[in-house]
C-alpha cells in the first residue's frame, strides 16, 4: 500500500512567537535571523511513535540554497502543534531557535544539542520542560536564563 505524501503549511503562529521571544531575549537569541527560518507543520500525518522529538531542523545547503531564501526549515506536526498550552509552545519555539547557529559559517548546519537538548533550556526549565504544568510563561514573565 502506497503511504501519502507528507502535506506541508507555513506555521505563521511559530513566526509571532519566534519575533517576541528573540526582542524580549536578545542576549540568548543574539545573531537568530528570522527572516531566515521557516517553520512548517505536517497537515495530514501524525508523528510517528518511535520519534520523540516534537519538532524537527533541517539545514538549506548549497547549491539548494542559491534559490532559497531560508537557512532552515523547522517542521513539526500540526497535531502535535495544536495539543500544546501557550506556554509550551512559547518553550517549544526557544528550543528550535537554540538549534540555529549564528556563527559565519554556519550555512547548512545547525547547532547539536546538549544533552539530547540545548543546555540553556535544561537549566533554565529543567527536563522535560515541554510536559510540565508549572513552567513559566516566558513572553509573560521575566526569564533569568541560565548559560552556565
Amino acid at each position: 500500500m502506497v503511504q501519502a505524501a507528507k502535506e506541508y503549511e507555513h506555521l505563521e503562529e511559530f513566526d509571532t512567537i519566534a519575533a517576541k521571544v528573540v526582542e524580549k531575549y536578545p542576549e540568548v537569541f543574539y545573531g537568530v535571523n528570522l527572516d531566515e527560518i521557516r517553520c512548517v507543520s505536517v497537515v495530514n500525518k501524525d508523528r510517528p511513535e518511535k520519534q520523540d522529538k516534537l519538532w524537527e531542523v533541517m539545514p538549506v545547503k548549497m547549491p539548494i540554497k542559491m534559490d532559497c531564501k531560508y537557512g532552515w526549515y523547522i517542521s513539526i506536526y500540526s497535531s502535535d502543534w495544536h495539543k500544546l498550552v501557550e506556554k509550551h509552545k512559547k518553550l517549544l519555539v526557544a528550543s528550535a531557535l537554540c538549534s540555529i547557529p549564528t556563527d559565519d559559517n554556519a550555512e547548512g548546519k545547525t547547532k547539536p544539542p546538549d544533552y539530547k537538548d540545548y543546555a540553556v533550556m535544561l537549566r533554565t526549565f529543567g527536563v522535560d520542560y515541554l510536559d510540565k504544568d508549572d513552567v513559566p510563561d516566558i513572553l509573560d514573565e521575566d526569564i533569568q536564563w541560565q548559560s552556565a
